[in-house]
């Protein structure tokens, strides 16, 4: 311990009379250093750190499979469930969940909250209790006996004013009483998302009314102690195979389970890890350039290791003298990093706040520096200093005495040191080169998404949602007269140019499927169903987003109730079902069930008369393969829950008071809740790729800059070696121009290579990348060219101030100075 301690006192001392090179090499350590601890808290808070509920790695997700639909992640039916919890033996506690719109009156202004449907133990999978009151009791679960409410503490603080004499209160749900009998403890979130759940109701369950094909739940469970995944996994199969046989349902229909922290994981956990990735090779290549500073600083110090090799001091003691100093660098750029890290994090937190809940990081609120990052701060610091100390310290620590001594030796490690630096060099553009193509990679994918044929234009289009609870409009007539009374109303608000609505709007992250029958054609057998997104829409609707009908004709004011029943395609689903044949006059039915989500219509059960094919968009999110749509008309079908689209001659932004009150006017108890601009939508449907971008590519013009420093100080170094060699070359009849050439061809030379070994480690890397990409494979020969090029181009500059140098060297001053 003394003589770790007399090293650590020399150590300090001896960085203390370099006070320039120690404070680029701390500076360079803790860019890289703070940028990995910033990434590395993302990951903990999102993939390491267990889910805030009790045991959270034993709840899992219960998928349904159907590889006859390609899917897997299928969300089961509630006859499916009821089987599930009555047959297994796996699950402690196993729940059926979904996500409802609820209208809140009778206590202040109206107010729409987004809520779930549960069976009785959706808490108990969770392991979460009220703060207040009870959960839900199995009795409950009893049509008529369901009138009972847990409310989030979000809803209790700012609708009740957090009264502890909320319990037993009655207050009206959609224009029903329904009594408060549990609230929630703060900061409980299912998702760890924005998304705020306010109400949970108790799902019931009719048995006479319970089909097989109404799949309409999600279903989560927590394992029984002891149970693995793999256990759970293989009774859960047998049971769905056993339903099969005794109901005939689909065949080849499955099972899959998920841990629920997984599935919360999926769409960002390849972001992170490309990301992660990103920030070591930063490290790595701040480590190659503190490697260079410290092996040039060994050759200025061969003269004092060699007099303390010759006092007697052994070569293991030498290195363990470097490596120390190596540490205390590496420490001193971790304490720094952390104040990097801490400014990283702000940043991106705060370009997570711009990202729509549909790409939100789980539980982005525990992104914080904690007692888990600063442990891998300090981790990263140790193996950081020893990587980049070793390797040097065992270069410096090679001394020839006699040599070193001599009063002409210019160090006996010289060509030993020289071939490193240049392989550090080579590793160093290499390392920024598989940065730099990622990043340009992913610019030119962020700009075919911005620049793609949406299909429609979001441009001056105002959105606002109204969901009709069937207590206060119980009748399909009530539910169509409020929609055509407010579109009346919105289209004579000065500046609107025309409205019109839809139940889910493009990029909203809402959607839904429904199978139909193609009038002449079998039914189709189990599993190979006609299937299409299906949309409810106002006529109007395509003149509005302004998406072009490639054939046919709109939905009009007159096909109603009473006129036979119109539909209209789009351009895939027409390819998909009638490639060789015009649509147009075909014949279709729904095959939808009417008592699923608040979104869902209430189906006209006829023919459907498809009278024209529009256009394709990008419906569900950015860059995703087109699908099947089926638009049907509101005034046939009738959906509750509308969204209204209402294009203006201006900024849309100054319609949201008149068009509000509009609506208002037709029912002054009816919310109207999620207002934004379609730009709004794709904004944030393009956040998480624009996040991904610029993160990517602030790590790799760090790299750039990083690589660019490392080759001038290499060369700069050469250079300085070179004095007498370069004197004696202009002495003999060199030209400046020869020795420019010179200098600079052994930079590129250098350069070229990391460039080759770049682009392998690129390709090789590339399936990392390619799920974040659209419109540019990971392979694209353009921006390999263009990275190139720039990396030569830096190398070129960072070659030619040392160079400019060497040309100006004085062959008299050199020869004489040797």
């Amino acid at each position: 311990m003394e003589t770790l301690w007399k090293d650590l006192r020399y150590g300090l001392r001896m960085l203390a009379k370099s006070p320039g090179f120690a404070a680029v090499a701390v500076l360079t350590l803790a860019l890289g250093i703070g940028a990995n601890t910033a990434i590395f808290s993302v990951v903990n808070a999102v993939l390491l750190r267990p889910l805030p509920f009790p045991d959270s790695d034993r709840i899992v997700m219960v998928w349904e499979l159907d590889p006859n639909r390609e899917v897997t992640r299928g969300i089961a039916s509630p006859a499916e469930f009821l089987d599930w919890r009555k047959q297994n033996h796996v699950f402690s506690h196993i729940s059926a969940w979904r996500a409802w719109f609820y209208n809140l009156t009778g206590n202040g202004e109206p107010e729409q909250v987004l809520g779930i449907r549960a069976s009785y133990d959706f808490f108990d999978v969770l392991g979460v209790h009220p703060a207040l009151g009870r959960a839900f009791l199995p009795e409950e679960e009893t049509p008529g006996r369901d009138q009972v409410v847990v409310i989030s503490d979000g809803l209790w603080v700012g609708h009740f004013g957090a009264d502890p004499r909320v319990i037993g209160q009655s207050i009206l749900i959609d224009d029903k009483p329904v009594t408060i009998i549990g609230v929630l403890p703060r900061g409980f979130s299912l998702a760890g998302t924005s998304r705020d759940f306010g109400v949970w109701m108790p799902m019931s369950f009719d048995t006479a009314q319970l089909r097989r094909g109404d799949h309409t739940v999600l279903v989560s469970a927590r394992l029984k102690p002891g149970v693995t995944m793999l256990q759970a996994q293989a009774e859960m199969a047998a049971i769905m195979h056993g339903l099969q046989e005794q109901y005939h349902v689909d065949e080849g229909l499955g099972v899959h389970l998920v841990r629920m922290q997984d599935d919360q994981n999926l769409k960002v956990r390849p972001a992170l890890l490309v990301l992660l990735g990103a920030v070591a090779l930063v490290l790595l290549i701040a480590c190659v350039n503190v490697a260079n500073l410290l092996l040039a600083r060994g050759a200025a110090r061969q003269r004092e290791l060699s007099i303390r090799t010759a006092l007697g001091a052994r070569r293991t003691r030498l290195i363990r003298q470097l490596v120390t100093e190596s540490m205390l660098l590496s420490l001193l750029g971790g304490a720094l990093g952390l104040f990097v890290a801490f400014g990283g994090i702000r940043l991106l937190l705060f370009l997570l706040s711009a990202t729509s809940t549909y790409g939100e990081l789980p539980h982005h609120d525990r992104i914080h520096i904690d007692a888990a990052t600063l442990l891998f701060a300090f981790a990263i610091s140790i193996i950081t200093g020893i990587l980049f100390g070793l390797a040097p310290a065992l270069q410096t620590s090679r001394t020839d005495i006699s040599e070193t001594l001599k009063e002409s030796g210019r160090g006996s490690a010289g060509v030993h040191s020289n071939r490193m630096r240049s392989a550090l060099v080579v590793s160093e553009v290499a390392l920024a080169l598989v940065l730099l193509i990622g990043a340009g990679l992913l610019i030119r994918s962020f700009r075919a998404l911005l620049t793609m044929d949406l299909g429609f234009n979001p441009e001056n289009v105002l959105t606002m949602q109204s969901w009709l609870p069937d207590s206060h409009y119980p009748g399909s007539d009530q539910v169509i007269s409020f929609y055509h009374q407010s579109l009346e109303r919105l289209r004579a608000v000065p500046g609107v140019t025309s409205a019109s609505a839809i139940n889910f709007l493009p990029l909203s992250g809402w959607g839904d499927i429904t199978d139909f029958f193609i009038e002449g054609r079998p039914t189709p057998a189990p599993g190979h169903e006609y299937v299409g997104q299906y949309r409810v829409i106002s006529p109007g609707y395509f003149q509005t987003m302004q998406i072009p009908l490639k054939q046919g004709r709109d939905f009009s004011e007159t096909d109603t109730d009473g006129a036979p029943g119109v539909a209209i395609i789009n351009e895939t689903l027409a390819q998909r079902y009638w490639p060789n044949e015009d649509p147009i006059g075909k014949h279709i039915k729904i095959n939808m069930l009417n008592s699923q989500g608040p979104w869902r219509p209430k189906i006209k059960d006829a023919w459907l008369t498809v009278v024209a094919i529009a256009g394709d968009v990008h419906d569900w999110e950015l860059g995703e393969t087109r699908v099947g749509q089926v638009y049907i008309s509101y005034l046939q079908n009738p959906s509750r829950l509308m969204k209204f689209a209402i294009r203006s001659a201006s900024d849309p932004a100054s319609l949201v008071s008149g068009t509000r009150q509009a609506i208002l006017d037709v029912d002054k108890n009816q919310p109207v809740t999620d207002v934004k601009t379609m730009a709004q939508f794709l904004d944030l449907a393009s956040a998480q790729h624009r996040t991904n971008m610029l993160l990517l590519g602030t790590f790799s013009a760090l790299a750039l800059v990083l690589a660019a420093v490392g080759i001038y100080g290499v060369m700069s170094y050469a250079v300085a070696q070179r004095v007498h060699e370069i004197g004696i070359r202009m002495a003999l009849g060199a030209e400046p121009r020869d020795v420019l050439r010179l200098i600079i061809g052994q930079g590129l030379r250098l350069t070229l290579f990391g460039l080759i070994i770049g682009v392998a480690g690129s390709l090789a890397a590339g399936h990392w990348l390619a799920s974040l990409l659209f419109g540019v494979k990971a392979t694209d020969p353009l921006t390999y060219v263009a990275v190139a090029l720039l990396l030569v181009g830096v190398a070129f500059l960072a070659c030619y101030i040392p160079a400019r140098r060497a040309m100006r060297v004085d062959p008299i001053i050199a020869l004489r100075y040797e």
